[in-house]
């Protein structure tokens, strides 16, 4: 990474108090944050120079978390990204694995988890 290049940990979720704290928690950690309520809102500003990881919630109206990485990746964005719900099951599992996302996780977040996902996710 380039001196004075700035790396952002996107957020894309509807539900604003998870948003907000995730954004919180990772600014805490020295972790530059930027969130977004909606997929279409994320790809008017999103800028892959400075991308350094997206979260991304898998249910959200309009598109979904899902439906936005594999956007992503058919326009051949590698940024990595982690997949977060609170109604998991398998086939959203696997949706995850095909469209690319480094790691799926549950609702409530683990904070520590988080925290180490995204520090690995910006060391890639």
């Amino acid at each position: 990474m380039s001196v004075g290049m700035e790396r952002i940990v996107y957020v894309v979720d509807d539900d604003e108090p998870v948003r907000e704290s995730t954004c919180a928690l990772l600014e805490a950690e020295g972790i530059s944050a930027k969130p977004y309520a909606t997929a279409k809102a994320f790809l008017s500003e999103f800028d892959t120079r400075k991308a350094g990881c997206i979260i991304l919630d898998v249910h959200m109206k309009e598109m979904s978390g899902l439906e936005l990485l594999s956007l992503l990746r058919a326009r051949g964005v590698t940024t990595p990204a982690l997949i977060f719900t609170g109604r998991r099951d398998l086939i959203i599992d696997e949706l995850a694995k095909r469209a690319g996302a480094l790691a799926m996780l549950d609702k409530p977040l683990h904070d520590d988890e988080l925290v180490k996902l995204v520090k690995t996710a910006l060391a890639s």
